[in-house]
């Protein structure tokens, strides 16, 4: 009897819990909705901003794609089988 009655104890808590979880969540989820179009202005002024400071025009078309640093040119090198280049490299 003792095992009844903590199962049904159990099944009622859990299902008190889950409950409570998915209305949480549908509020959190109605609150990143409204939310949405706010955070988008905002994160698009910052960028504005950024831009302007860094002495750049700004441009909706700039996706972001160019890494300053040093690089090699590769374009006129001899393909090579990949077994050579290793043993290149270790030389």
């Amino acid at each position: 009897m003792k095992n009844f009655v903590a199962s049904v104890v159990a099944l009622i808590v859990g299902f008190f819990t889950l409950t409570l979880a998915a209305v949480m969540g549908l509020f959190v989820s109605i609150a990143a909705l409204i939310a949405r179009p706010f955070i988008k202005k905002k994160m698009t002024a910052a960028y504005e901003e950024a831009v302007r400071q860094q002495g750049q025009p700004f441009s909706q078309s700039m996706n972001g794609t160019v890494i300053d640093g040093e690089y090699d040119d590769i374009t006129d090198r001899v393909k090579q089988p990949h077994s050579r280049q290793f043993c290149n490299a270790s030389n």
